[in-house]
Protein backbone atom coordinates (compact mmCIF):
# COMPACT_ATOMS: atom_id res chain seq x y z
CA UNK A 1 0.00 0.00 0.00
CA UNK A 2 1.53 3.31 -1.09
CA UNK A 3 1.21 6.72 0.57
CA UNK A 4 -1.60 7.78 -1.77
CA UNK A 5 -3.71 4.75 -0.83
CA UNK A 6 -3.17 5.42 2.85
CA UNK A 7 -4.26 9.05 2.43
CA UNK A 8 -7.39 7.95 0.55
CA UNK A 9 -8.26 5.44 3.27
CA UNK A 10 -7.83 8.04 6.03
CA UNK A 11 -9.86 10.62 4.12
CA UNK A 12 -12.81 8.28 3.57
CA UNK A 13 -12.64 6.61 6.97
CA UNK A 14 -15.51 7.21 9.36
CA UNK A 15 -19.10 6.55 8.28
CA UNK A 16 -18.86 2.80 7.61
CA UNK A 17 -16.82 2.17 10.75
CA UNK A 18 -19.12 4.23 12.99
CA UNK A 19 -22.27 2.53 11.70
CA UNK A 20 -20.80 -0.92 12.40
CA UNK A 21 -19.49 -0.10 15.88
CA UNK A 22 -22.67 1.76 16.86
CA UNK A 23 -24.54 -1.38 15.77
CA UNK A 24 -23.08 -3.18 18.81
CA UNK A 25 -25.45 -1.22 21.04
CA UNK A 26 -27.21 -2.12 24.26
CA UNK A 27 -30.13 -3.83 22.49
CA UNK A 28 -27.74 -5.95 20.42
CA UNK A 29 -25.70 -6.86 23.50
CA UNK A 30 -28.81 -7.95 25.42
CA UNK A 31 -29.90 -10.03 22.42
CA UNK A 32 -26.47 -11.65 22.22
CA UNK A 33 -26.66 -12.52 25.92
CA UNK A 34 -30.09 -14.09 25.56
CA UNK A 35 -29.48 -16.15 22.42
CA UNK A 36 -26.23 -17.41 23.97
CA UNK A 37 -27.95 -18.35 27.24
CA UNK A 38 -30.76 -20.09 25.35
CA UNK A 39 -29.08 -21.88 22.42
CA UNK A 40 -25.45 -22.02 23.51
CA UNK A 41 -22.50 -22.35 21.17
CA UNK A 42 -24.72 -22.78 18.12
CA UNK A 43 -25.41 -19.03 18.12
CA UNK A 44 -21.70 -18.19 17.91
CA UNK A 45 -21.73 -19.70 14.42
CA UNK A 46 -24.92 -17.79 13.61
CA UNK A 47 -23.39 -14.44 14.59
CA UNK A 48 -20.23 -15.08 12.58
CA UNK A 49 -22.29 -16.16 9.55
CA UNK A 50 -24.22 -12.88 9.69
CA UNK A 51 -21.00 -11.08 8.76
CA UNK A 52 -21.78 -11.82 5.09
CA UNK A 53 -25.28 -10.27 4.83
CA UNK A 54 -24.19 -7.40 7.07
CA UNK A 55 -21.34 -6.53 4.73
CA UNK A 56 -23.39 -6.99 1.55
CA UNK A 57 -26.27 -4.79 2.72
CA UNK A 58 -24.03 -2.07 4.14
CA UNK A 59 -21.87 -2.17 1.02
CA UNK A 60 -24.93 -1.44 -1.13
CA UNK A 61 -25.87 1.47 1.17
CA UNK A 62 -22.30 2.77 0.96
CA UNK A 63 -22.28 2.51 -2.83
CA UNK A 64 -25.50 4.51 -3.00
CA UNK A 65 -24.12 7.35 -0.89
CA UNK A 66 -20.64 7.33 -2.41
CA UNK A 67 -21.51 7.06 -6.11
CA UNK A 68 -24.79 8.99 -6.28
CA UNK A 69 -24.17 11.53 -3.51
CA UNK A 70 -27.67 10.80 -2.14
CA UNK A 71 -28.89 9.19 1.06
CA UNK A 72 -31.67 6.62 0.77
CA UNK A 73 -34.43 9.05 1.79
CA UNK A 74 -33.31 11.67 -0.73
CA UNK A 75 -32.95 9.06 -3.48
CA UNK A 76 -36.51 7.81 -3.02
CA UNK A 77 -37.93 11.33 -3.19
CA UNK A 78 -35.86 12.46 -6.17
CA UNK A 79 -36.20 9.28 -8.22
CA UNK A 80 -39.80 8.30 -7.55
CA UNK A 81 -41.52 11.51 -6.53
CA UNK A 82 -43.31 12.92 -3.53
CA UNK A 83 -46.07 10.32 -3.30
CA UNK A 84 -43.68 7.38 -3.30
CA UNK A 85 -41.51 9.15 -0.71
CA UNK A 86 -44.51 9.70 1.55
CA UNK A 87 -45.45 6.02 1.25
CA UNK A 88 -41.87 4.98 2.00
CA UNK A 89 -41.81 7.27 5.03
CA UNK A 90 -44.29 4.99 6.83
CA UNK A 91 -41.85 2.09 7.42
CA UNK A 92 -39.11 4.66 8.02
CA UNK A 93 -41.02 6.39 10.82
CA UNK A 94 -42.13 3.02 12.24
CA UNK A 95 -38.52 1.86 12.29
CA UNK A 96 -37.44 5.08 14.06
CA UNK A 97 -39.97 4.58 16.87
CA UNK A 98 -39.11 0.88 17.27
CA UNK A 99 -35.41 1.66 17.41
CA UNK A 100 -35.97 4.34 20.05
CA UNK A 101 -38.02 1.86 22.10
CA UNK A 102 -35.18 -0.70 21.98
CA UNK A 103 -32.56 1.81 23.12
CA UNK A 104 -34.71 3.34 25.88
CA UNK A 105 -35.42 -0.22 27.08
CA UNK A 106 -31.67 -0.90 27.22
CA UNK A 107 -31.12 2.36 29.11
CA UNK A 108 -33.85 1.33 31.57
CA UNK A 109 -31.95 -1.93 32.16
CA UNK A 110 -28.82 0.12 32.86
CA UNK A 111 -30.70 2.30 35.35
CA UNK A 112 -31.95 -0.83 37.12
CA UNK A 113 -28.45 -2.24 37.32
CA UNK A 114 -27.24 0.96 39.00
CA UNK A 115 -30.17 0.97 41.43
CA UNK A 116 -31.42 4.32 40.11
CA UNK A 117 -35.13 5.22 39.83
CA UNK A 118 -36.10 4.16 36.33
CA UNK A 119 -38.94 6.52 35.44
CA UNK A 120 -37.16 9.75 36.47
CA UNK A 121 -34.02 8.44 34.79
CA UNK A 122 -35.88 7.75 31.53
CA UNK A 123 -37.42 11.22 31.61
CA UNK A 124 -33.98 12.77 32.14
CA UNK A 125 -32.47 10.81 29.26
CA UNK A 126 -35.44 11.76 27.05
CA UNK A 127 -34.99 15.47 27.76
CA UNK A 128 -31.24 15.31 27.10
CA UNK A 129 -31.83 13.36 23.88
CA UNK A 130 -34.35 15.92 22.62
CA UNK A 131 -31.99 18.77 23.56
CA UNK A 132 -29.16 17.17 21.56
CA UNK A 133 -31.40 16.45 18.57
CA UNK A 134 -32.93 19.93 18.72
CA UNK A 135 -29.53 21.63 18.79
CA UNK A 136 -27.94 19.26 16.25
CA UNK A 137 -24.77 18.87 18.36
CA UNK A 138 -24.35 15.19 17.65
CA UNK A 139 -20.59 15.17 17.28
CA UNK A 140 -19.95 16.52 20.78
CA UNK A 141 -22.16 13.81 22.27
CA UNK A 142 -20.48 11.09 20.23
CA UNK A 143 -17.05 12.25 21.37
CA UNK A 144 -18.12 12.07 25.02
CA UNK A 145 -19.93 8.71 24.89
CA UNK A 146 -17.77 6.63 22.56
CA UNK A 147 -14.96 6.12 25.14
CA UNK A 148 -17.48 4.93 27.76
CA UNK A 149 -19.06 2.55 25.24
CA UNK A 150 -15.63 1.17 24.39
CA UNK A 151 -15.07 0.42 28.10
CA UNK A 152 -18.17 -1.80 28.04
CA UNK A 153 -17.03 -3.51 24.83
CA UNK A 154 -13.56 -4.08 26.29
CA UNK A 155 -15.11 -5.53 29.46
CA UNK A 156 -17.22 -7.93 27.37
CA UNK A 157 -14.18 -9.06 25.38
CA UNK A 158 -12.18 -9.57 28.57
CA UNK A 159 -15.03 -11.56 30.12
CA UNK A 160 -15.41 -13.71 26.99
CA UNK A 161 -11.71 -14.55 27.31
CA UNK A 162 -11.77 -15.12 31.07
CA UNK A 163 -14.70 -17.58 31.01
CA UNK A 164 -12.60 -19.85 28.78
CA UNK A 165 -15.09 -21.10 26.18
CA UNK A 166 -14.70 -24.72 25.12
CA UNK A 167 -12.66 -24.57 21.86
CA UNK A 168 -13.97 -27.95 20.70
CA UNK A 169 -17.62 -26.97 21.07
CA UNK A 170 -16.84 -23.54 19.67
CA UNK A 171 -15.36 -25.13 16.54
CA UNK A 172 -18.23 -27.59 16.24
CA UNK A 173 -20.75 -24.75 16.37
CA UNK A 174 -19.36 -23.34 13.14
CA UNK A 175 -20.25 -26.57 11.33
CA UNK A 176 -23.47 -27.51 13.12
CA UNK A 177 -26.71 -27.34 11.10
CA UNK A 178 -29.26 -24.78 12.20
CA UNK A 179 -32.60 -26.27 13.33
CA UNK A 180 -34.64 -23.88 11.21
CA UNK A 181 -37.59 -26.28 11.35
CA UNK A 182 -38.02 -25.27 15.01
CA UNK A 183 -40.09 -22.08 15.44
CA UNK A 184 -38.47 -21.32 18.81
CA UNK A 185 -35.04 -21.33 17.15
CA UNK A 186 -36.37 -19.27 14.24
CA UNK A 187 -37.51 -16.61 16.68
CA UNK A 188 -34.03 -16.35 18.21
CA UNK A 189 -32.51 -16.39 14.72
CA UNK A 190 -34.80 -13.52 13.69
CA UNK A 191 -33.82 -11.59 16.84
CA UNK A 192 -30.14 -12.18 15.99
CA UNK A 193 -30.65 -10.90 12.43
CA UNK A 194 -32.52 -7.84 13.71
CA UNK A 195 -29.81 -7.08 16.25
CA UNK A 196 -27.15 -7.13 13.54
CA UNK A 197 -28.93 -5.49 10.58
CA UNK A 198 -31.02 -2.59 11.85
CA UNK A 199 -33.09 -0.27 9.64
CA UNK A 200 -31.32 2.91 10.76
CA UNK A 201 -28.02 1.61 9.36
CA UNK A 202 -29.24 1.89 5.76
CA UNK A 203 -30.04 5.58 6.13
CA UNK A 204 -27.04 6.49 8.25
CA UNK A 205 -24.43 4.84 6.02
CA UNK A 206 -25.73 6.18 2.71
CA UNK A 207 -26.46 9.62 4.15
CA UNK A 208 -23.11 9.94 5.96
CA UNK A 209 -21.12 8.95 2.84
CA UNK A 210 -23.05 11.49 0.77
CA UNK A 211 -22.50 14.29 3.28
CA UNK A 212 -18.83 13.52 3.58
CA UNK A 213 -18.56 14.18 -0.13
CA UNK A 214 -17.24 10.75 -1.12
CA UNK A 215 -17.00 10.08 -4.86
CA UNK A 216 -16.76 6.95 -7.05
CA UNK A 217 -12.95 7.04 -6.80
CA UNK A 218 -13.35 6.54 -3.04
CA UNK A 219 -15.32 3.34 -3.44
CA UNK A 220 -12.45 0.90 -2.88
CA UNK A 221 -11.30 2.24 0.53
CA UNK A 222 -14.93 2.78 1.54
CA UNK A 223 -15.70 -0.87 0.80
CA UNK A 224 -12.61 -2.03 2.67
CA UNK A 225 -13.75 0.00 5.68
CA UNK A 226 -17.22 -1.57 5.44
CA UNK A 227 -15.74 -5.07 5.33
CA UNK A 228 -13.46 -4.38 8.30
CA UNK A 229 -16.36 -2.94 10.28
CA UNK A 230 -18.58 -5.95 9.52
CA UNK A 231 -15.91 -8.41 10.66
CA UNK A 232 -15.13 -6.52 13.88
CA UNK A 233 -18.82 -5.99 14.62
CA UNK A 234 -19.64 -9.68 14.35
CA UNK A 235 -16.61 -10.75 16.34
CA UNK A 236 -17.89 -8.48 19.11
CA UNK A 237 -21.38 -10.00 18.80
CA UNK A 238 -19.86 -13.49 18.98
CA UNK A 239 -18.16 -12.40 22.20
CA UNK A 240 -21.53 -11.31 23.66
CA UNK A 241 -22.93 -14.74 22.81
CA UNK A 242 -20.03 -16.40 24.67
CA UNK A 243 -20.75 -14.20 27.69
CA UNK A 244 -24.41 -15.22 27.33
CA UNK A 245 -23.39 -18.89 27.49
CA UNK A 246 -21.57 -18.11 30.74
CA UNK A 247 -24.73 -16.38 32.00
CA UNK A 248 -26.81 -19.43 31.11
CA UNK A 249 -24.54 -21.58 33.26
CA UNK A 250 -25.03 -19.33 36.28
CA UNK A 251 -28.66 -18.17 36.17
CA UNK A 252 -30.47 -20.31 33.61
CA UNK A 253 -31.57 -19.34 30.12
CA UNK A 254 -34.29 -16.81 30.96
CA UNK A 255 -32.56 -13.51 31.63
CA UNK A 256 -33.80 -10.41 33.40
CA UNK A 257 -32.17 -7.15 34.41
CA UNK A 258 -30.89 -8.49 37.72
CA UNK A 259 -29.45 -11.61 36.09
CA UNK A 260 -27.35 -9.44 33.78
CA UNK A 261 -25.23 -8.41 36.75
CA UNK A 262 -23.64 -11.85 36.45
CA UNK A 263 -22.44 -11.13 32.90
CA UNK A 264 -19.24 -9.42 33.98
CA UNK A 265 -18.88 -11.39 37.23
CA UNK A 266 -15.25 -12.30 36.45
CA UNK A 267 -14.47 -8.60 36.78
CA UNK A 268 -15.53 -8.56 40.44
CA UNK A 269 -17.53 -5.96 42.36
CA UNK A 270 -17.31 -3.33 39.64
CA UNK A 271 -19.23 -5.51 37.15
CA UNK A 272 -22.66 -4.05 38.00
CA UNK A 273 -21.43 -0.48 37.57
CA UNK A 274 -19.48 -1.14 34.37
CA UNK A 275 -22.54 -2.84 32.90
CA UNK A 276 -25.00 -0.18 34.09
CA UNK A 277 -23.00 2.87 33.00
CA UNK A 278 -22.02 1.11 29.77
CA UNK A 279 -25.63 0.28 28.93
CA UNK A 280 -26.75 3.87 29.50
CA UNK A 281 -23.87 5.35 27.47
CA UNK A 282 -24.23 2.79 24.67
CA UNK A 283 -27.99 3.28 24.52
CA UNK A 284 -27.73 7.06 24.45
CA UNK A 285 -25.04 6.93 21.77
CA UNK A 286 -27.37 4.77 19.70
CA UNK A 287 -30.20 7.28 20.25
CA UNK A 288 -27.98 10.00 18.82
CA UNK A 289 -26.93 7.92 15.81
CA UNK A 290 -30.54 6.88 15.15
CA UNK A 291 -31.57 10.54 15.27
CA UNK A 292 -28.98 11.33 12.61
CA UNK A 293 -30.21 8.39 10.55
CA UNK A 294 -33.78 9.67 10.90
CA UNK A 295 -32.65 13.04 9.60
CA UNK A 296 -31.19 11.32 6.53
CA UNK A 297 -34.11 8.92 6.09
CA UNK A 298 -37.63 9.88 7.10
CA UNK A 299 -37.03 13.64 7.25
CA UNK A 300 -35.39 13.69 3.83
CA UNK A 301 -38.13 11.52 2.33
CA UNK A 302 -40.87 13.92 3.47
CA UNK A 303 -38.61 16.88 2.64
CA UNK A 304 -38.67 18.59 6.03
CA UNK A 305 -35.98 21.27 5.92
CA UNK A 306 -33.23 21.13 8.51
CA UNK A 307 -33.74 23.57 11.36
CA UNK A 308 -37.48 24.09 10.84
CA UNK A 309 -39.97 23.51 13.65
CA UNK A 310 -41.49 20.49 11.87
CA UNK A 311 -38.01 19.00 11.47
CA UNK A 312 -37.25 19.33 15.17
CA UNK A 313 -40.68 18.29 16.43
CA UNK A 314 -40.33 15.00 14.55
CA UNK A 315 -37.80 13.85 17.12
CA UNK A 316 -40.26 14.60 19.92
CA UNK A 317 -43.19 12.89 18.15
CA UNK A 318 -41.11 9.77 17.51
CA UNK A 319 -39.51 9.63 20.96
CA UNK A 320 -42.53 10.19 23.23
CA UNK A 321 -44.27 6.89 22.31
CA UNK A 322 -40.96 5.07 22.79
CA UNK A 323 -40.54 6.34 26.35
CA UNK A 324 -44.17 5.58 27.19
CA UNK A 325 -43.92 1.99 25.86
CA UNK A 326 -40.78 1.35 27.90
CA UNK A 327 -42.33 2.89 31.02
CA UNK A 328 -45.26 0.48 30.68
CA UNK A 329 -42.99 -2.54 30.10
CA UNK A 330 -40.53 -2.32 33.00
CA UNK A 331 -41.30 -5.86 34.18
CA UNK A 332 -40.42 -7.38 30.79
CA UNK A 333 -37.62 -5.31 29.27
CA UNK A 334 -35.64 -8.28 27.94
CA UNK A 335 -38.71 -9.69 26.18
CA UNK A 336 -39.48 -6.25 24.77
CA UNK A 337 -35.98 -5.91 23.32
CA UNK A 338 -36.08 -9.39 21.79
CA UNK A 339 -39.52 -8.81 20.26
CA UNK A 340 -38.27 -5.58 18.67
CA UNK A 341 -35.13 -7.21 17.30
CA UNK A 342 -37.24 -9.97 15.70
CA UNK A 343 -39.75 -7.44 14.35
CA UNK A 344 -36.95 -5.44 12.71
CA UNK A 345 -36.67 -8.18 10.09
CA UNK A 346 -40.25 -7.39 9.03
CA UNK A 347 -39.59 -3.64 8.80
CA UNK A 348 -36.36 -4.34 6.91
CA UNK A 349 -38.13 -6.05 4.00
CA UNK A 350 -39.61 -2.96 2.29
CA UNK A 351 -36.53 -0.88 3.08
CA UNK A 352 -34.15 -3.48 1.60
CA UNK A 353 -36.38 -3.75 -1.45
CA UNK A 354 -36.24 0.01 -1.99
CA UNK A 355 -32.48 0.06 -1.45
CA UNK A 356 -31.95 -2.81 -3.91
CA UNK A 357 -34.23 -1.25 -6.52
CA UNK A 358 -32.43 2.09 -6.36
CA UNK A 359 -28.91 0.65 -6.20
CA UNK A 360 -29.59 -1.52 -9.28
CA UNK A 361 -30.22 1.55 -11.47
CA UNK A 362 -27.35 2.41 -13.77
CA UNK A 363 -28.22 6.12 -13.69
CA UNK A 364 -27.75 6.05 -9.91
CA UNK A 365 -24.87 3.67 -9.19
CA UNK A 366 -23.20 3.41 -12.59
CA UNK A 367 -20.81 0.50 -12.96
CA UNK A 368 -21.13 -0.24 -9.24
CA UNK A 369 -24.87 -0.92 -9.56
CA UNK A 370 -26.39 -3.96 -7.93
CA UNK A 371 -26.78 -6.87 -10.33
CA UNK A 372 -28.35 -10.30 -10.21
CA UNK A 373 -30.80 -11.79 -7.69
CA UNK A 374 -29.79 -9.38 -4.92
CA UNK A 375 -32.02 -6.71 -6.44
CA UNK A 376 -35.14 -8.87 -6.44
CA UNK A 377 -37.81 -8.37 -3.78
CA UNK A 378 -37.97 -12.06 -2.81
CA UNK A 379 -34.53 -11.98 -1.22
CA UNK A 380 -35.37 -8.99 0.94
CA UNK A 381 -38.59 -10.63 2.21
CA UNK A 382 -37.09 -13.97 3.27
CA UNK A 383 -35.84 -12.81 6.70
CA UNK A 384 -39.33 -11.47 7.47
CA UNK A 385 -40.80 -14.97 7.35
CA UNK A 386 -38.82 -15.94 10.48
CA UNK A 387 -40.59 -13.80 13.10
CA UNK A 388 -43.97 -14.17 11.39
CA UNK A 389 -43.80 -17.97 11.48
CA UNK A 390 -42.24 -18.23 14.94
CA UNK A 391 -44.13 -15.50 16.82
CA UNK A 392 -46.61 -17.81 18.64
CA UNK A 393 -43.65 -19.77 20.07
CA UNK A 394 -41.59 -16.81 21.21
CA UNK A 395 -40.24 -17.19 24.75
CA UNK A 396 -41.48 -14.81 27.41
CA UNK A 397 -38.88 -13.88 30.01
CA UNK A 398 -40.53 -12.99 33.27
CA UNK A 399 -39.10 -11.15 36.21
CA UNK A 400 -38.94 -14.05 38.68
CA UNK A 401 -38.34 -17.10 36.49
CA UNK A 402 -35.17 -18.91 35.62
CA UNK A 403 -36.60 -20.75 32.60
CA UNK A 404 -38.47 -19.37 29.60
CA UNK A 405 -42.23 -19.84 29.47
CA UNK A 406 -43.27 -20.55 25.89
CA UNK A 407 -46.60 -19.16 24.81
CA UNK A 408 -48.52 -21.09 23.74
CA UNK A 409 -47.08 -24.41 24.87
CA UNK A 410 -47.67 -26.91 22.08
CA UNK A 411 -45.46 -29.56 23.60
CA UNK A 412 -42.52 -27.49 22.39
CA UNK A 413 -40.81 -26.82 25.68
CA UNK A 414 -39.63 -30.33 26.30
CA UNK A 415 -38.26 -30.73 22.79
CA UNK A 416 -36.64 -27.34 22.92
CA UNK A 417 -34.89 -27.99 26.21
CA UNK A 418 -33.59 -31.28 24.87
CA UNK A 419 -32.03 -29.48 21.93
CA UNK A 420 -30.46 -26.53 23.74
CA UNK A 421 -26.68 -26.70 23.80
CA UNK A 422 -25.82 -26.83 27.45
CA UNK A 423 -23.13 -24.17 27.87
Amino acid sequence: MNASSIRDALRTFGPAWLVMIADVDVASIVTGFQVGATWGYLMVGVMLALTVPLFVIQDVAGVLGTVSGMGLGTAIRQLYGRRAAQLASIPMATADVMEYVAEYAGIAVGLKLLGLPVLPGLLTVFLIHIAVAWSGRYRHTEAALLPISFVLVAALLLTAFMVRPDPTRLGTSLLSPWPIWRPDFDYMLAASVGSVIMPWMLFFHSGADARKGLRPKDLRPERAETLLGAIVSELLMAATVIVGIFLGQRVGDALNAEALTEALQPLGSLSRYVMGVGFIASGFLALVVISMASAWGFLEAVNFRRGTLAYRLTYVVESVPAVVIVALSLSGLISLILDLMAAFTIILAPLLYMLGKIASREDVAGEARLRGPGRRPTGSCLPSSLPVASWPWRPRFERNTLRPRLTPVHGAAGGREAHVSAP
